[in-house]
């Protein structure tokens, strides 16, 4: 994980407490002071924090740099569903969900092989055993 401040574009330097964190699965968050306010996910969708997406002032603007839009383009986006809005700040929420969605296929696809493997394995004992008759 790392964490990258936004830039003022008037001075060129960083804007206190206005960051954006990158995560190990692709993910970038928006964040303003110790708050979560925006997800773009690695699969491609947007989530916005239910609660603080629209805080202050402050915060808007560095979302809309964020976002790369305005407010105005982030609200008709809601309404039509292609912004998901969501508890952001809970817990686990943003991580358990993107837990199961990176390791989930891949877990149940090496159980799969390591299955096969062993079925193959008891195959060719049997086989070997059986002078190369398979008995079932």
């Amino acid at each position: 994980m790392r964490t990258s401040p936004i830039y003022s574009e008037r001075s060129g330097r960083p804007v206190a407490n206005q960051n954006i964190i990158y995560d190990d699965f692709g993910n970038s968050f928006f964040q303003s002071y110790n708050t979560i306010i925006a997800k773009l996910s690695n699969a491609g969708q947007t989530v916005l924090d239910k609660n603080y997406w629209d805080y202050s002032v402050t915060t808007g603007k560095y979302r809309n740099k964020f976002l790369n839009e305005c407010i105005a383009e982030t609200r008709k986006k809601i309404n039509q569903g292609l912004y998901k809005l969501a508890d952001l700040n809970s817990s686990n929420n943003v991580v358990e969900e993107d837990l199961k969605a990176t390791y989930f296929d891949k877990w149940k696809q090496e159980e799969a092989e390591k299955e096969q493997q062993f079925r193959n394995e008891r195959l060719a004992e049997r086989t070997r055993l059986n002078g190369g008759f398979n008995v079932k």
